[in-house]
């Protein structure tokens, strides 16, 4: 049975042939969704699709035990990645609460987070607002060795392999870690600008055109690298600044607003080094910065995973489609099921 409205069709399946939950795996396949894209192309109204093309897709049924049971292990499936997700969200959600917390009242001696309403004596005001007295107010040309930025004009050094040319689009807001999915190489010049733009390891990495202040950190596992001139980098003096902290107070709230007031102030086409050299960050002792940090990084290191399992779950999903609802592989069942 079908009954067909102006932007919604259903379809109503004899239950002693077909399972729906099988069919409406079908239709989500690829085999399904391509279908569906050559009947739009035939069709008149290319912008939907009418009750003669989707009658005309063609099912091939397994029986209707193998139905029930392919649609269950692709049910299974789903609620795992739906769990997933929500554990990632609910990580996601436990580290504004974390950031807010470590970022704005640090951690004692004990390692316990300072209370601001039982120990207010603790605290004090500054221009980034209410900080840990201990706690030091400095600008970023202040604890930096140098600040740079890469060269214009090296588009004619790309090249298909050799060092990895970051760009804007290896950092994102995730995290202050570089995203390397997507990554060019660049043969530079040799000499002094070439050296001038090379990375290293802690190196704090800032976006300065576009979309501003997007931080990351180069770690240590990173191949020879340069970036290129939309990205500022800024070499830490590591004896009163830990880059990793300094990355997360950036990223965090603190730090954010500092962009958003030069957004404010006409500075959405770019900010210069001097702009970026003035930016303020709060300086714990050392060692609180190297605990604050460390809590931070773990914590992303488990979204990291939660996320590589909900992307294995979809492949396995993914791939369990084309078998299952092609025949290739077959699901047995037991003899006495119910058909």
């Amino acid at each position: 049975m079908l009954f067909h409205g102006m932007n919604l069709m259903l379809l109503r399946f004899d239950r002693l042939k077909v399972d729906p939950r099988f069919c409406f795996r079908v239709l989500q396949s690829n085999k399904g969704r391509a279908h569906a894209r050559r009947e739009a192309k035939s069709a008149i109204n290319q912008a939907s699709l009418g009750q003669a093309q989707i009658l005309s897709l063609t099912l091939d049924l397994p029986p209707l035990p193998e139905q029930r049971r392919i649609a269950e292990i692709l049910d299974t499936l789903d609620e795992a990645i739906r769990k997933t997700e929500q554990v990632i969200a609910k990580l996601q959600q436990m580290k504004q609460g974390l950031l807010h917390d470590l970022l704005t009242r640090g951690i004692d001696d004990n390692g316990e987070l300072r209370d601001p309403e039982r120990n207010p004596e603790q605290f004090k005001d500054s221009p980034l607002g209410r900080m840990p007295r201990g706690w030091a107010l400095r600008h970023l040309g202040e604890i930096a060795v140098f600040i740079t930025s890469g060269s214009r004009g090296w588009a004619t050094f790309y090249s298909d392999t050799g060092p990895l040319f970051l760009r804007i689009g290896n950092l994102t807001r995730d995290h202050i870690n570089l995203r390397l999915e997507s990554v060019a190489h660049v043969r530079p010049p040799s000499g002094s600008e070439g050296q001038r733009t090379s990375v290293e390891e802690g190196d704090l990495l800032i976006s300065i055109t576009a979309d501003l202040g997007i931080i990351g950190i180069v770690p240590s596992d990173l191949d020879e690298a340069y970036v290129n001139q939309h990205v500022a980098l800024i070499r830490l003096d590591q004896a009163c600044a830990h880059p990793r902290w300094i990355g997360h107070f950036l990223a965090g709230r603190a730090g954010q607003q500092q962009f958003e007031r030069l957004n404010d102030q006409g500075a959405k086409s770019g900010l210069n080094l001097p702009a970026v050299g003035r930016l303020r960050v709060a300086l714990p002792a050392t060692s609180e910065q190297v605990s604050i940090a460390g809590i931070l990084d773990d914590h992303d290191v488990r979204i990291r995973q939660e996320r590589v399992n909900v992307e294995k779950l979809r492949t396995l999903k993914q791939g369990l489609m084309d078998d299952l609802l092609t025949g290739r592989v077959r699901v047995p069942v037991p003899e006495d099921a119910e058909a």
